[in-house]
């Protein structure tokens, strides 16, 4: 599979916004969703170097919340 180039601007515009510290992970996990509409496996390890936590709490609190989405989605979610 091709790798592909990720713009990391994004996430490091997000992170500036909050404290550095794993009490912003959620708040910082649910901006990144906001622009991209999923979490892209490329932002986890930024974000947990900058807030002192491993890549691997950072995706069990990722995976944990039924409303973080690991996948690209579509525009509109629609939920019976």
């Amino acid at each position: 599979m091709a790798e592909r180039n990720f713009d990391y601007s994004v996430v490091e515009a997000i992170l500036e916004k909050y404290p550095k510290d794993e009490i912003s992970a959620i708040a910082i996990l649910q901006d990144v969703q906001e622009h991209y509409n999923y979490l892209p496996r490329e932002v986890f390890a930024p974000i947990a170097k900058t807030i002192g936590i491993s890549e691997a709490r950072l995706y069990g609190v990722a995976t944990f919340y039924e409303n973080f989405s690991l996948e690209p989605k579509g525009r509109y979610v629609i939920r019976c």
